[in-house]
């Protein structure tokens, strides 16, 4: 006899409790954002998955290659209302999304920008054009049209558009789609800085170059299949556990020397800089990847004596075949519990290379810390990088297309 799995839970009570917890959170602050979310049933575009699982924040992935690795996910709920605010699409907008997946966030998109507007949504992969379209078309969607392409290509015979959204991660800007834009029209793109460290960014145009209206951290599945695909290449750490490390082509590491690293003796060292409950972690992440040679990147996953920094793994910066990841340590003084940062370094250079992120790490808290404000961005295209500069040059970041500079006030 074939099981069935029933819930008492109603999906309409689960969506209001989502959307109560994001307006409560500020990440949902618009009202036609806020009444799309609880319009759109999720739990439909993701059929194979728990209704409840629909409902928590966290990504469901959908697709994964030979390898295991995921290739593709719904994004977590709160990402998506996070780009979303971002995006500011408006009823009559004509709209591209690179990356399909589901079809769900096209569906928000399909009300946003009604009356009038309509949704481009593309994928690299034929079965998920598939499935988003049927996703849509069992949701009586009738304002998107989901296409085979690569987003970093654009729609050059569907522009121009009031606004583009990359629900997938890029290296680098696709300059295709800068031209492809309307006249005060905004690119939302996740973009890596350096290393794993990527944040979503909502460019708009300012003369010849271009600035930031919103800038928030968030890191995505990257793009493949296409004309701006970002390598990543993860490399799985050997003995027990489940410890991967994530590199890219532009790092300079002994990818071969990372799989064993943490079998080396380690050399731990402590900053004397101490963060609180509910400081963020994201501005020293950005001040490392600008100022380290490799940047920063994300190492995952679990494994006897490895003390990482967070639950789901830790921030590494990688000099060839040595490695250093962050660590805390938990105490209280006069202000009450913090938690202070260390640092761990393995492999050949293992003191020298802690010793650096260390030092780096002070340097942070000394100039900046999180209490000073948040820093600004400015992009331009290779055509027109001279005209960014910046006092200091560690926070000029250079890639083929495109010149990325980071304001620290």
């Amino acid at each position: 006899m074939e099981s069935t799995i029933t819930t008492t839970t109603d999906p309409a009570d689960l969506r209001n409790a989502m959307v109560d917890k994001f307006t409560g959170s500020r990440h949902l602050r618009t009202p036609a954002i806020i009444d799309a979310f609880r319009r759109v049933e999720r739990h439909r575009f993701i059929p194979d998955a728990d209704v409840e699982a629909a409902y928590v924040d966290d990504a469901v992935p959908i697709k994964h290659n030979e390898d295991g690795e995921m290739i593709s996910c719904i994004s977590a709920p709160s990402i998506v209302a996070t780009q979303l605010e971002q995006l500011g699409a408006q009823p009559g907008h004509n709209i591209l999304e690179a990356g399909a997946a589901t079809g769900y966030n096209a569906a928000l998109l399909s009300r946003l920008v009604a009356p009038g507007g309509h949704v481009w949504t593309v994928d690299v992969d034929q079965d998920l054009v598939n499935t988003a379209s049927k996703h849509l078309e069992a949701a009586g969607v009738s304002n998107v049209t989901v296409l085979l392409a690569d987003g970093a290509a654009g729609l050059p015979e569907h522009a121009p558009f009031d606004r583009v959204q990359f629900t997938v991660g890029a290296g680098d800007i696709p300059l295709p789609v800068l031209e492809q834009l309307a006249p005060g029209g905004r690119l939302v793109i996740p973009m890596r800085i350096r290393g794993s460290i990527s944040r979503s960014f909502a460019w708009e145009r300012d003369g010849e170059t271009w600035k930031t209206v919103s800038c928030e951290m968030a890191t995505f599945v990257p793009l493949r299949k296409g004309i701006c695909d970002d390598v990543r290449i993860l490399i799985s750490m050997a003995g027990e556990g489940n410890v991967r490390l994530e590199t890219y082509s532009e790092q300079l590491v002994d990818r071969e020397a990372m799989r064993t690293v943490l079998d080396e003796p380690s050399h731990k060292l402590y900053t004397g800089v101490k963060f609180r409950q509910g400081s963020p972690f994201e501005w020293v992440y950005l001040w490392l990847a600008c100022v380290l040679p490799n940047g920063l990147s994300r190492m995952p996953g679990q494994r006897p004596g490895f003390t990482p920094h967070f639950g789901w793994g830790s921030m590494a910066a990688l000099d060839g075949d040595s490695l250093a990841y962050l660590t805390v340590r938990e105490g209280d003084d006069v202000d009450g519990r913090f938690w202070e940062i260390g640092v761990i370094g393995h492999g050949p250079r293992a003191a020298s290379h802690a010793e650096q992120v260390v030092t780096a790490i002070q340097e942070w808290d000394r100039d900046h810390g999180n209490d000073a404000p948040a820093p600004g961005f400015r992009m331009a295209t290779a055509a027109h990088r001279d005209l960014l500069k910046a006092a200091d040059p560690r926070f000029v970041i250079d890639k083929p297309n495109s010149r990325l500079v980071v304001d620290w006030p």
